[in-house]
């Protein structure tokens, strides 16, 4: 289970909502603070899906 990382955002009265990986998932994926990624989200029967698919250089 993931929980989200809430901090106000640089706009007053925003709030940034991060999600941290489980270094243990990062270190198998070979993910680092280097990589970019682009984000989709779905929706269907009340559930959210975030798919993160990581950019190639």
């Amino acid at each position: 289970m993931v929980k989200p990382y809430i901090r106000r955002g640089g706009i007053p009265g925003q709030e940034t909502y991060y999600l941290n990986i489980p270094r243990d998932i990062a270190k198998a994926l070979n993910i680092t603070k280097n990589d970019e990624f682009i984000l989709s989200v779905d929706t269907k029967d009340g559930e959210i899906t975030l798919c993160y698919r990581r950019v190639k250089k």
